[in-house]
């Protein structure tokens, strides 16, 4: 059995699950389309006559098969001839690693570094980057970037960062120090800082937005006793993101942020997945990334959290029935997330308009923040 939160209401209860569940492990974890369904958009993106649009239809990198080598894919016309390069960040001196036509996947060396551009015959180049950061201490930090939006335009890579709480080893702290973060923004409870306190990027301004507001996350004393109620209460939990004012303001600060940042951002709550997860599916969808896309992002928190090693002892170390009532509160369901955005269409009939009117960010602070992130 386990105990409900103690909080004001329903659902009010069910966002505190989804953040408790979530500190049980989250400390030795780190150690080890857009618009709702059925609405059209009151605020469109744009046409692509509108900018210098993109010819890639899809694109990605990631480690490659063997040490020391990248899997570059992309997808565009085949009469494109594409020159890939590679260097040591998105502005550094590039270095010619392969050229294909059209379509291809390659197999590159990342001796220049990881940060590979793709310059087409025509249209706009397009410049990626591995996601995920591969830190032990942190395996659910990555890049929030890196998606192909309705109008086919992309969102940056470097400027955002999603991820669990900041407990860093030595090692991985020097990894996060050279990603240029300027904003460091916590949206954790008081007693889960206390807890496991952020290790602050090098050069960036720390900031607690406390999407809960309250000062702990710890449970309650109406009982939880089986895996569809846990289940239950992470839906519960996700739409209290979209109805709670201290998630409101806590989201509209930290979007508002982002809009205004000078350098890269990086968010986070304990264990990088619900309240992070939320984050990041208003920010994509508000930058015109489809549903669809979006569902896939917030689901890997389950390879890189519910399927760490850490995680995976934690529960293995209950007792079975235990295990499972837990198990619901650990992982991400797309269940979760329609949660969301059902309870979006339904207060709003839109994210734009949820962005304006719940949130209470300014049509210029949208149009900053796509300005800022979309490229191509």
């Amino acid at each position: 059995m386990v105990r409900r939160m103690n909080t004001f209401s329903h659902v009010k209860r069910g966002t505190a699950i989804a953040a408790c569940a979530a500190v049980l492990v989250g400390a030795t974890a780190g150690a080890a389309a857009a618009e709702p369904r059925g609405h059209a958009a009151p605020h469109p993106m744009g046409s692509v006559s509108h900018h210098a649009a993109s010819p890639f239809t899809a694109a990605a990198v990631a480690t490659g098969p063997k040490p020391g080598t990248l899997a570059v894919s992309f997808s565009a016309d085949r009469h494109e001839r594409v020159r890939v390069y590679a260097g040591s960040s998105a502005k550094a001196q590039q270095h010619l690693v392969a050229t294909a036509a059209g379509s291809a996947r390659l197999t590159v060396t990342s001796a220049h570094g990881s940060w590979i551009r793709l310059v087409p015959s025509s249209g706009a180049p397009l410049v990626l980057t591995v996601r995920e950061l591969g830190l032990a201490s942190d395996p659910n930090l990555r890049d929030a970037g890196g998606y192909r939006t309705a109008d086919g335009r992309w969102v940056a890579m470097g400027l955002v960062y999603r991820s669990a709480a900041l407990t860093l080893t030595a090692a991985d702290r020097k990894v996060v120090d050279g990603l240029g973060i300027t904003g460091d923004y916590d949206l954790r409870t008081p007693s889960e800082i206390a807890a496991a306190p952020d290790v602050v990027p090098a050069g960036a301004t720390y900031a607690n937005l406390n999407v809960m507001g309250t000062d702990s996350a710890g449970m309650g004393s109406s009982p939880i006793t089986t895996p569809e109620q846990m289940a239950q209460m992470m839906e519960d939990g996700e739409r209290g993101f979209v109805t709670q004012a201290s998630a409101k303001k806590a989201f509209a600060t930290l979007l508002t942020s982002i809009a205004d940042a000078k350098g890269a951002t990086v968010y986070h709550c304990t264990a990088g997945k619900d309240r992070t997860g939320w984050a990041s599916a208003v920010l994509l969808t508000l930058l015109g990334v489809d549903r669809a896309t979006v569902t896939q992002d917030y689901l890997l928190s389950n390879t890189y959290f519910f399927d760490s090693p850490a995680v995976q002892a934690q529960l293995a170390a209950m007792p079975p029935a235990q295990a499972a009532i837990y198990t619901p509160a650990m992982q991400v369901r797309a269940a979760y997330l329609d949660a969301g955005f059902d309870q979006v269409a339904k207060d709003y009939g839109s994210m734009y308009a949820y962005a304006v009117k719940g949130l209470g960010l300014s049509p210029r602070t949208v149009a900053e923040l796509r300005a800022r992130m979309l490229k191509g």
